[in-house]
């Protein structure tokens, strides 16, 4: 199946390569596919479509089928359960056009795939807003490019609690609530798939990172001395 065309140095979805074709003065026939108007115009110029050693892409479109599009991924850190090096899939280099070739739409905005994570993968609201955030410099851009795994494994990256659910009254109920502290040493947290000790808090009065073993305190100083308030006895009848 066609995706998109390789023309002029550029991987281009077609409603591009059209734009691209007539902007360099290849009359391209309109209200068509874009496969049927492209093989049309290579038929007026006496270009054979079919057999693409015999014409350059710098002249004239050659097609990108969608096996041949992939997307290797740099930035994904390597050692990690999800890790994946490449996406089957290429983006539009059209001038701001970005659209992803066998998708044949572009990734959600920042504020999108946030929404998309949060309710999704059920995480608190600052969490996705960071994992998302991880996701789209991992080139994980798009919900079709990443799957629980991949999200764990962002989680990993930011701080955040500790959170897993237990059943009520099992098995009588189905019935589920969240909690906040593990039951035993090596219970994986639902957000990032790590126990306890392996997290990174965030401390309720100085707003810093803090290792969920480690030592952390806050020296309270009072100026002044404290007053009581006088409490009588009462007077017996």
């Amino acid at each position: 199946m066609i995706v998109g065309y390789s023309y002029a140095a550029e991987n281009l979805c077609p409603s591009c390569t059209l734009k691209a074709m007539r902007a360099s003065g290849i009359t391209v026939p309109r209200g068509k596919a874009h496969e049927d108007a492209i093989r049309g115009a290579a038929a007026t110029l006496g270009i054979d479509f079919d057999d693409q050693h015999s014409y350059d892409q710098g002249d004239f479109p050659k097609p990108v089928t969608e096996q041949q599009c992939v997307t290797e991924l740099t930035e994904v850190p390597d050692g990690e359960p999800g890790v994946r090096h490449a996406i089957s899939d290429e983006r539009c280099t059209g001038d701001k056009c970005g659209k992803w070739l066998v998708l044949g739409e572009k990734s959600p905005t920042e504020a999108a795939l946030t929404r998309v994570v949060r309710d999704s993968y059920e995480l608190p609201k600052v969490l996705a807003r960071d994992v998302a955030g991880t996701l789209r410099e991992w080139g994980l851009s798009h919900p079709e490019f990443f799957d629980g795994d991949n999200v764990k494994q962002a989680a990993a990256q930011h701080p955040h609690d500790w959170s897993s659910y237990r059943f009520v009254d099992y098995p009588k109920s189905h019935e589920v609530r969240p909690i906040s502290t593990p039951d035993y040493e090596t219970e994986e947290c639902v957000h990032c798939g790590r126990p306890w000790e392996d997290h990174t808090l965030i401390c309720d009065v100085c707003k810093e990172p803090v290792p969920a073993a480690g030592k952390h305190s806050h020296e309270i100083h009072v100026q002044g001395q404290i007053k009581f308030r006088e409490v009588k006895p009462k007077e017996r009848a």
